[in-house]
C-alpha cells in the first residue's frame, strides 16, 4: 500500500505562483498595493539560465551554511519535457489502479468531484505551476526554458536549495512513500518546502543590495511570508483557482506551513537549528501547524485497523491517515473554515480504511473511519463536525437517535463517539451499519 498520490507529487516541483509571490513581495514595501502586471519578459537563453544557476548555488550554499558536496547536475528543458518527467515519476510510483482506489475514496468523502479524472487533474495543476524541479531520484536540477530570468532567479534558489539538502541529508528519504500513512509523509514534505521556501525568501532579501538593514531582515522576511501565506498569487492561475479546495490545501499545505514551521523554529538562531531538525523531522501535520506540539514531541496515537466481519465479501481497498490538516479541510467541506480549523486542532491521531466489492470496481467504496482526540471537548467539538459533514454528504438529518442515516441507495452513514474517540461511516452496505460499527468498536485498537 503506498502514500497518498496527492502527497507524494507534492515533492517533484516547486509553484511558480510561490516564487512569484516572493518576487512581488520583494519588489515593494508589504503595505503598497500591487502595481499593474507587467508584460513578461522573454525567455532566457539556455546559457544565461545555466550560468545564472552556478551563481545562485554560490549564493545559496553561503546563505544556508551547507557547501555543495559535488557538482550541481543541471539541465534546460521546455514546458513539454517537463511534463513527461513528471509524468514518468508519476507512472513510476503509481499503478493505474492505485490513482482510481484513491480517487474512488476521495469522491466517497466528497473532496473529489464525481466526474474528476484525478491523475490528470494533479499533473495538470503541478504543470500549471511549476518552474522547474530537483530530482532526488537522477540527483539532478532541471530549470524551465520558457520562464524569462528575474522569474526564475527565486525557484531556482528553492530548488538548487533541494540539491544541497539531497548531499546532505538524503531526500530520497523523504521523497519515497510511507506505507498506510499520507499525514506523516505530508509532515515530512512540509520540512523540505519549508525550508526551501524559507532559503527562497532570504535569498530575495538578500538580492536587494543593502535596501534592508541587518535589524530589518527579520520584519521583511516575515512580511514576505504573509504574502505568501496569503495565496492571492496562487488563485490567480485558472487551473488552481477552479480546483477542489482539498487538493489546493494538500497541494500548498508543504510550502506554506512548512515555511510558517521552519520560521518559528528557526527565529534568530543559525540555520545548523534547522539541521537538527532534518535529523528528527516532524512525524505529523499537527506538529507542523502547531511547532510546540514538534518541540514537546507529542507523538500521534497509533490506531490499528483490523478486519470488519460485518463488510462480508468487500476486501480492503487503501487505508491512510488523514491528520488534523486533511480533517480540517474534511470539515470545512460543511463547516465555515474557522470551525473547521477548531474542530481538527483536537486531533490526537486517525486511521483511515476503505472496502469495496472487488465485483463493482465502479461503486463507492465503504469508508470506516476512527479518530482519537486529546479530550472528550475535543472529540465533542469533532463529532458536531463530522455529523454537519455526514448530512450534506448524504442530504438528510441523522436519526437523533441513533446518530445514523440511508443515503438514497440505501447505504447507510453514521457518526458515533466513545468517549474521547470517534468512529464515522462513509456508506456501509444496507443492513449493516450497526454491525460494522460494533465490529470496529470491539477489535480495533487505539493506542499501543
Amino acid at each position: 500500500m503506498r502514500a497518498p498520490l496527492r502527497h507524494a507529487l507534492v515533492s517533484i516541483a516547486t509553484a511558480v505562483a510561490v516564487a512569484a509571490g516572493a518576487t512581488t513581495a520583494v519588489a515593494r514595501k508589504p503595505s503598497q498595493p500591487a502595481a499593474k502586471a507587467a508584460q513578461p519578459a522573454a525567455k532566457a537563453p539556455v546559457t544565461a539560465l545555466l550560468s545564472a544557476a552556478d551563481d545562485i548555488t554560490r549564493q545559496v550554499a553561503a546563505l544556508r551554511g551547507l557547501p555543495p558536496k559535488a557538482t550541481l547536475q543541471r539541465g534546460v528543458l521546455t514546458r513539454s519535457e517537463i511534463g513527461a518527467k513528471l509524468k514518468e515519476r508519476l507512472d513510476k510510483e503509481y499503478t493505474p489502479d492505485e490513482v482510481r482506489s484513491e480517487a474512488r475514496v476521495l469522491k466517497r468523502l466528497g473532496l473529489l468531484p464525481a466526474d474528476a479524472d484525478y491523475g490528470k487533474l494533479l499533473l495538470d495543476l503541478l504543470m500549471e505551476q511549476v518552474a522547474g524541479f530537483y530530482d532526488p531520484f537522477a540527483g539532478k536540477l532541471y530549470i524551465a526554458d520558457w520562464l524569462p530570468l528575474e522569474m526564475q532567479r527565486p525557484a531556482m534558489a528553492h530548488e538548487i536549495e533541494h540539491a544541497l539538502q539531497d548531499q546532505y541529508f538524503d531526500l530520497k528519504r523523504f521523497a519515497q512513500p510511507i506505507k498506510d500513512d499520507g499525514d506523516r509523509q505530508l509532515a515530512r514534505s512540509a520540512l523540505v518546502e519549508g525550508d526551501g521556501t524559507m532559503v527562497m525568501l532570504e535569498f530575495q532579501v538578500q538580492a536587494m543590495s543593502g535596501m534592508v538593514s541587518s535589524e530589518q531582515l527579520s520584519d521583511v522576511i516575515a512580511a514576505m511570508g504573509k504574502q505568501l501565506l496569503s495565496s492571492s498569487a496562487l488563485n490567480d492561475t485558472p487551473l488552481f483557482k477552479a480546483a477542489p479546495p482539498f487538493l489546493k490545501e494538500t497541494l500548498m499545505f508543504p510550502y506554506l506551513a512548512g515555511l510558517n514551521f521552519i520560521a518559528q523554529l528557526k527565529r534568530a538562531q543559525p540555520w545548523t537549528r534547522i539541521d537538527d531538525v532534518w535529523r528528527a523531522p516532524p512525524s505529523t501535520s499537527e506538529q507542523v501547524l502547531h511547532p510546540e506540539k514538534y518541540l514537546a514531541k507529542e507523538p500521534a496515537v497509533a490506531i490499528t485497523a483490523a478486519p470488519i466481519a460485518a463488510l462480508g465479501a468487500r476486501k480492503e481497498l487503501r487505508r491512510d491517515v488523514l491528520g488534523e490538516l486533511e480533517l480540517k479541510v474534511l470539515f470545512a467541506e460543511a463547516l465555515p473554515e474557522a470551525e473547521a480549523e477548531k474542530a481538527a486542532a483536537g486531533w490526537g491521531g486517525d486511521r483511515l480504511v476503505a472496502f469495496a466489492d472487488p465485483a463493482a470496481s465502479a461503486a463507492p467504496p465503504t469508508v470506516v473511519s476512527l479518530s482519537a482526540w486529546d479530550s472528550e471537548t475535543d472529540a465533542r467539538e469533532a463529532e458536531a463536525a463530522a455529523k454537519r459533514l455526514v448530512e450534506k454528504l448524504v442530504g438528510k438529518p441523522l436519526a437523533a437517535a441513533t446518530g445514523r442515516v440511508a443515503d438514497p441507495n440505501g447505504d447507510e452513514w453514521s457518526v458515533e463517539r466513545r468517549g474521547d474517540k470517534l468512529l464515522v461511516l462513509f456508506g456501509a452496505p444496507a443492513g449493516t451499519g450497526a454491525a460494522v460499527a460494533a465490529d470496529v468498536w470491539k477489535s480495533w485498537k487505539v493506542g499501543g
